[in-house]
């Protein structure tokens, strides 16, 4: 092998390396990795990263109901509902589904992101969240959030 060809090799294994070491801290947030502290978003005006842990960890089937509700208006009122809805999320995990934050609009105590939905990479849906903030924690305002997106549900 030349001194070139090696020398070309190495530079090439070398950047492999490092790509592969940053990629955790670009890693993407997954359903499956999601944790229940992922959900309470505090924050004055939280950022695209905060709202897409908290919709991932929401969808995440293996975190208990509990809180989810808390993060969520009216969210005893609504758990025959959110128990529903959340038992369909099996799939996001299954297919790999994820939904990325592409705007985000804070206006006082209420908040509005929008998300593309993609699965396994491709673009799959477009969806709209709404946010009430109550006691400094930002809540899901499921109400709105069914009747912006056609779910079928009777959120109060």
């Amino acid at each position: 092998m030349s001194t070139i060809t090696k020398l070309i090799s190495s530079v090439l294994f070398a950047l492999i390396v490092a790509a592969g070491l940053a990629a955790p801290a670009q890693a993407d947030v997954t359903v499956r990795g999601a944790k229940a502290a992922d959900l309470f978003m505090r924050s004055d005006v939280p950022s695209k990263l905060e709202v897409k842990k908290s919709y991932a960890a929401f969808m995440n089937p293996n975190i208990p109901i509990g809180p989810k509700l808390e993060v969520s208006v009216n969210g005893q009122a609504n758990k025959g509902e959110l128990e529903r809805m959340i038992g369909l999320s099996r799939q996001y995990d299954f297919f790999s589904m994820k939904g990325d934050v592409t705007s985000l609009i804070v206006d006082g105590n209420k908040m509005t992101a929008h998300f593309q939905g993609s699965m396994a990479g491709f673009p799959a849906q477009s969806f709209t969240y709404f946010y009430v903030r109550e006691g400094g924690l930002w809540k899901y305002n499921w109400k709105a959030n069914g009747a912006a997106n056609g779910m079928p549900a009777k959120f109060v």
